[in-house]
């Protein structure tokens, strides 16, 4: 996963330069180690509207779809870090982050608000069902905190 990991930082450090934040991969091929595709969040410092986030992740997945020859397939989820901070929420998509996450480039921590987040997820009782399955993720959070804590 690495080279993997490293050439797509490469790739959107090109494309987005300095407007580029923080990369994320998650969703099922982080959690469950397998997936239909690859579901990446990408962090930038500001979006001017709707049409310039459809655009830039359309321009991401055909980028990264292309250069992977289409053998691994990604979806692109790009915010800014308002409309992130915005989504740090108890059901909000980003409460999947729960399940599991890989930071694989970050110049503004998010770690640290991801973690704010899992405290709070861990503190309330969420279920989350998906095709995959029915997941508690209050529970998740706990147990992600528990291994993060023994892990520093």
């Amino acid at each position: 996963m690495k080279g993997l990991e490293s050439r797509i930082v490469r790739m959107l450090e090109t494309l987005l330069g300095t407007r580029l934040v923080s990369i994320i991969l998650f969703g099922s091929s982080i959690y469950i180690g397998r997936g239909r595709d690859v579901d990446i969040l990408i962090l930038i410092d500001s979006i001017s509207g709707l049409d310039e986030k459809m655009d830039l992740e359309e321009e991401v997945k055909m980028l990264l779809n292309r250069s992977f020859n289409y053998e691994v397939v990604f979806d692109a989820h790009i915010l800014d870090l308002e409309q992130f901070n915005e989504n740090l929420k108890i059901g909000s998509f980003l409460s999947g982050l729960s399940l599991g996450y890989q930071v694989i480039y970050d110049k503004n921590n998010v770690e640290e608000k991801i973690v704010e987040m899992l405290k709070t997820l861990s503190k309330s009782r969420y279920i989350m069902v998906n095709k995959y399955g029915r997941w508690n993720l209050s529970k998740i959070a706990e147990i992600k905190l528990r291994v993060k804590e023994k892990n520093h």
